[in-house]
């Protein structure tokens, strides 16, 4: 799977598509952890239950992105990756103000769901392109460049949102007719306009030529057939991807709740610490996750590039007892190394399908990746994490319920991880 020499876009070209694609994860998750800070004045607002909560951060958004998943992929194999993320983009800034001025719970799903779908077609494309933008040896600090963009839209919706939300709450408090919308509305409306930034971006790059094709397959029988081939791989390494995500669900949506009703902090309050947390963790997971990605490339051996992933993976076990830490202090501490770990997992894996699936084969990998964690693991993480901690006592059980589920989650990804590196790949191409 050698590319022609020269094949790859200049320095100047890749930068520059790379800027676009990781403004891009930055606007992305900038949508998932403001939907995780504004869920308790939403859930007010709204009158909604912690299933609800539950249904709607995870299972309804989870089942659209993984379901959309597969035939995105198939899609992006076959089209040009750059139409998909245009229209994908623009998709996403009109669900993002039906979230602001929707009216009832119906019109929230609606929106999740068009979310859903979305990031199907974003995320995946994105990371297709990035591996037609870099030489394999180059391509596991790019990726994790993107990961740092999806860490750095995740600091920013909870540092900026939660002192936006904090500020216009007090606002209307004085002025109740200062705005037309509850603060949490027009922090939605808001992100949907700063959208059209990363949209303007994205009109500016073009598709690259695609890489290091072993065959052409344009039959989804023998596409699948050419996947089925690399299974001793790719299922342990999907079921270990699966098993990290659900512990990542947890932390993503249960976090600025825990806050909330265990420590009795604001969004304003939390927010200026945890979006540094957020974005420190994600950041030094990522590029320590690529780093040592290419360390396992370079070793001569396609499955060396999991061994950190296996180790993170190890180590998510206990610093999941964050959600039930007697302190704040001991809560952020766990929390941040939780982050790290979590954002090394989510490079090299994504990493290692780039590395040992053909190109005209990625997008589909990539989308059965997204398929399994979403479908198995974001939909379902959130309301079952509920369910526990309200087997447990309630409510004021979550932390509980978080442990309870995270921990064994994180050891079977772990158990996977060691799996997937024992399969018998071929030397890595120089």
């Amino acid at each position: 799977m050698t590319a022609a020499a020269g094949a790859f876009p200049t320095r100047q070209r890749a930068r520059r598509a790379m800027a676009a694609l990781a403004l891009l994860a930055f606007f992305l998750s900038m949508d998932l952890t403001l939907t995780t800070l504004l869920i308790q004045p939403m859930k007010t607002d709204m009158m909604l239950s912690d299933i609800q909560v539950g249904l709607l951060q995870g299972t309804i958004f989870g089942i659209a992105f993984g379901v959309a998943s597969l035939p995105m992929g198939r899609a992006i194999d076959r089209h040009n990756r750059v139409v998909i993320l245009v229209i994908g983009l623009a998709i996403w800034i009109g669900a993002m103000a039906c979230t602001a001025l929707a009216t009832g719970t119906a019109a929230l799903f609606v929106a999740r769901l068009a979310l859903g779908v979305v990031a199907a077609m974003l995320i995946p494309s994105a990371l297709s392109l990035i591996a037609d933008l870099y030489p394999p040896e180059r391509r596991s600090v790019a990726t994790s460049i993107f990961v740092v963009g999806q860490a750095s839209g995740q600091a920013f919706g909870i540092l900026a949102g939660g002192l936006a939300f904090d500020a216009l709450t007090r606002a209307v408090s004085v002025h109740p007719l200062l705005l037309p919308l509850s603060p949490w509305r027009a922090l939605y409306l808001v992100t949907a306009l700063l959208g059209l930034v990363p949209l303007g971006l994205l009109l500016t790059i073009h598709e690259p030529v695609r890489q290091e094709r072993r065959a052409e397959r344009t039959d989804l029988r023998a596409a699948l057939g050419g996947l089925w081939e690399l299974r001793g791989f790719l299922i342990p390494l999907l079921l270990a991807m699966l098993f990290v995500q659900i512990t990542m669900q947890a932390t993503s949506v249960w976090s600025a709740p825990i806050l909330m009703r265990s420590y009795n902090q604001s969004p304003g309050q939390f927010a200026g610490w945890l979006g540094a947390v957020t974005l420190g963790g994600g950041i030094v997971g990522a590029f320590a996750g690529g780093r040592l990605g290419e360390v396992g490339r370079n070793s001569g051996s396609r499955a060396r590039v999991l061994l950190p992933a296996l180790a993170a993976s190890v180590a998510i076990a206990p610093l999941s007892l964050y959600a039930v830490m007697p302190s704040l202090g001991a809560f952020g501490v766990m929390l941040a190394l939780d982050l790290v770990a979590a954002a090394m997992v989510a490079t090299l894996g994504i990493v290692a399908i780039t590395l040992n699936v053909p190109n005209e084969l990625r997008g589909l990998a990539l989308g059965c990746n997204v398929f399994v964690s979403t479908v198995f693991g974001t939909a379902t993480a959130s309301p079952v994490i509920a369910l526990v901690s309200g087997a447990l006592g309630g409510e004021t059980r979550l932390g509980l319920g978080i442990v309870v589920v995270s921990v064994p989650s994180a050891v079977l990804g772990a158990l996977c991880f060691a799996v997937a590196m024992r399969a018998r790949l071929a030397p890595v191409p120089q």
